[in-house]
């Protein structure tokens, strides 16, 4: 009977141990399940062993032995599969490395060694006796030492694994307080019975309680199973979750205890906050843990204060804090979250910049939309105007009464290009040429007091306004010449230095009488040139195209007359830019000697200093005043009727050879001097032809009657 009742608890043991083995290996893509399914089959082995070994009979000491040994398979590797569960089961994944696998494995598999070889040693046991009680055979041992040492290593396992239970269920916050009970029953009950039966508090003596107490293990471990869901809700969620959490955020944690005192982080932390490690910090590189947290971040918010924005080498973190409670609702830390935000608060700034560059261009534009409403008014004083002092008068007067500029005035001094500056009083002032085909004016001078003052702009402005002022006083000067009752004839005398035709004339001794003249783009000027008392044309053209202030040159055909094509300013180009009319132009022996008739009102001085600038010292032979030639009103209107690029075809047609038959020169060519389309060219002479026919023929009454 009683062998009965030991086979019966033992057997059942078995099976039970047995059967959550398979329920652990259908599981074993779960946390904890398969070591799990390793410490129930181990635990099967211990209790199958351990009731064979009961029933075996005493004579037969062999297999006595070997059911005893075969225990040990059990007995030495329980205690490492515990502790592997409880590693998985709850999270701490670095317990479950290999080589912290292999280390724990070390003391068991050395025990199993010793125990398969203990008959050759006593370190196991230094004793053997074996007897029948109650019906089984029980066996009495005299430990050896390394059977101590194997039943110390034991219990540290299991009290290792207990405490990363206990652990994991003090920071799961009772989450998981049922199945962990459950298991802690499971580990527990045959590891007091280990523990009463080594100190001798067993039934009887020689019997190991522990195989029975499986019994107990694999009920509480069923009900954690099937009752408490063991594989489904692992605390190893709360654990790996957390570990998880940190390590794939891509913000930098930190987690301080109630002093202060970083206990936790995570990689991009350490990336972005370094502190120089030293001592034991330096040898454990324990990162950032136990490191104040004054020292990492100087600035920061309190828990539930709103975030804080920091920099970090040259990257702005935002900061913010929460409190770490436990179950009772106490803090017991601070953690640290630091969002990475460089590029919004750089597409802010940027975002900020671009609204106030448009706010400031609206400011602008408003501005330059008055100075150019004032401007405009300006204009109107210059259509007006008459006279060259009305016209100037006019400017600067209007320019006073507009709220931008102050003491506009006109210096008679030209300038050579627009400049900007302050004043000693700090006002800004700038200084704009007024010239016309390169013939300088003087210059227009307006100061102002707002800030910012004479942008490119309102310079722009400006200088179209002096533009229009130069075209003003040009056609001005041109009026009077034409409408004046007396004209002053300047005969001007220039060297061979300030004019080609002076130089060309003395390299080959002859004499060039200027035909015509027609003003181009550039401040250019189209002259045709006769030339006398030379046997050879083509060496004058070539003196021509040598020369810098020549920018082409061709022979007329069938004539000795060359096409001579200056760039920039000349004395005959200034004479015809200033609205002066050129008369006789000829050059001889080195010099080269015209006349300028202009009107009496006219500056005389001026005029000289505008050709002293253009081409270097020039000499005022002659000065006369004289009445204008008589001409027929039907010439005269017939000249005026005409537009300055009609009169401007007409003379280059003229003077080309155009109008001769053969003709000595293409409209095409004609208009590649002047540089304007063929077309247009044609355009313009047809014009001009029709008004000086139509006049014609009016004048002497062969018109039709109207």
């Amino acid at each position: 009977m009683a062998a009965a009742f030991h086979v019966s608890l033992l057997g059942f043991s078995t099976l039970l141990t047995t059967w959550l083995a398979v329920v652990g290996w259908r599981n074993r893509g779960r946390p904890g399940a398969t070591p799990f399914t390793g410490m129930m089959a181990v635990a099967s082995v211990w209790s199958a062993g351990y009731a064979a070994g009961l029933l075996t009979p005493a004579d037969q000491y062999g297999l006595r032995l070997f059911f005893e040994q075969l225990q040990w398979f059990g007995i030495v590797l329980a205690p490492v599969f515990v502790l592997l569960f409880f590693a998985e089961y709850t999270g701490f994944e670095e317990l479950q490395r290999p080589a912290v696998v292999a280390g724990v494995c070390i003391v068991p598999a050395v025990t199993l060694v010793l125990v398969w070889t203990s008959q050759y040693h006593p370190l196991i046991w230094r004793d053997w006796s074996f007897r029948v009680v109650d019906g089984v055979n029980v066996a009495t041992q005299q430990e050896g030492p390394w059977y101590r040492i194997n039943l110390l290593y034991t219990y540290l396992l299991l009290g290792g694994s207990v405490s990363l239970l206990l652990y994991t269920i003090r920071r799961s916050e009772q989450s998981f307080s049922a199945a962990s009970a459950a298991l802690i029953v499971g580990i527990g009950t045959p590891t007091v019975a280990n523990l009463l039966s080594v100190l001798g508090y067993a039934i009887y003596e020689g019997l190991d309680m522990t195989p029975y107490a499986f019994s107990i293990t694999g009920l509480a471990f069923a009900i954690a199973v099937f009752e408490h869901d063991l594989f489904e809700r692992p605390p190893s969620i709360l654990q790996l979750g957390r570990t998880s959490a940190l390590g794939t955020l891509n913000d930098p944690v930190l987690v301080t205890d109630r002093e202060g005192t970083v206990v936790t982080d995570n990689q991009i932390a350490r990336d972005v906050l370094s502190v120089p490690a030293t001592g034991a910090d330096a040898e454990h590189g324990s990162g950032l843990i136990g490191v104040a947290i004054e020292a990492l971040l100087p600035e920061r918010p309190e828990p539930g204060d709103e975030p804080a924005l920091i920099t970090l080498d040259d990257r702005q973190f935002e900061v913010s804090a929460s409190p770490v409670e436990d179950g009772r609702g106490r803090s017991v830390g601070t953690a640290y979250l630091l969002h990475d935000v460089t590029e919004r608060e750089r597409r802010l700034a940027e975002l900020e910049r671009r609204q106030d560059e448009l706010e400031r261009q609206r400011t602008e534009l408003r501005e330059l939309d008055a100075i150019n409403q004032s401007i405009r008014s300006v204009l109107t004083s210059i259509v007006r105007a008459q006279s060259r002092p009305e016209l100037l008068d006019g400017v600067t007067n209007r320019l006073a009464t507009t709220p931008w500029y102050v003491t506009p005035t006109i210096r008679e001094e030209s300038v050579p290009e627009t400049t900007v500056e302050v004043t000693d009083g700090g006002r800004m002032r700038a200084t704009v040429p007024i010239d016309f085909a390169s013939i300088g004016y003087g210059a227009l001078v307006v100061e102002s007091d707002r800030e910012g003052a004479f942008d490119d702009h309102e310079v722009t402005i400006l200088e179209e306004l002096c533009a229009s002022v130069g075209m003003a006083l040009h056609a001005i000067e041109t009026r009077e010449t034409l409408l004046s009752d007396s004209l002053v004839a300047l005969t001007y005398q220039v060297s061979a230095e300030g004019s080609p035709l002076a130089r060309v004339s003395a390299a080959h001794d002859c004499t060039l009488i200027v035909e015509g003249t027609v003003p181009v783009e550039d401040s250019g000027l189209l002259c045709y040139v006769d030339v006398e008392d030379c046997g050879d044309v083509e060496a004058v053209i070539d003196t021509f195209a040598d020369a810098d202030e020549v920018e082409r040159v061709r022979q007329v055909p069938n004539r000795d007359t060359v096409e001579v094509r200056l760039r920039g300013p000349s004395a005959l180009g200034v004479v015809t830019a200033r609205g002066a009319r050129l008369g006789e132009a000829t050059a001889r022996d080195g010099q080269l000697t015209f006349v300028a008739e202009t009107a009496t009102g006219n500056a005389v001085r001026q005029l000289t200093e505008v050709l002293e600038d253009a081409v270097g010292p020039v000499s005022l032979r002659s000065k006369r005043e004289r009445p204008p030639a008589t001409e027929d009103d039907g010439r005269i209107a017939t000249v005026e009727g005409l537009t300055d690029r009609q009169r401007e075809a007409v003379v280059a047609a003229h003077n080309a050879g155009y109008f001769e038959w053969p003709r000595e020169s293409t409209a095409e060519e004609i208009a590649d001097a002047m540089e304007i389309a063929s077309s247009t060219f044609h355009s313009h002479l047809r014009k001009s032809l029709s008004k000086v026919v139509s006049a014609h023929v009016n004048h002497n009454g062969d018109g039709r009657d109207d």
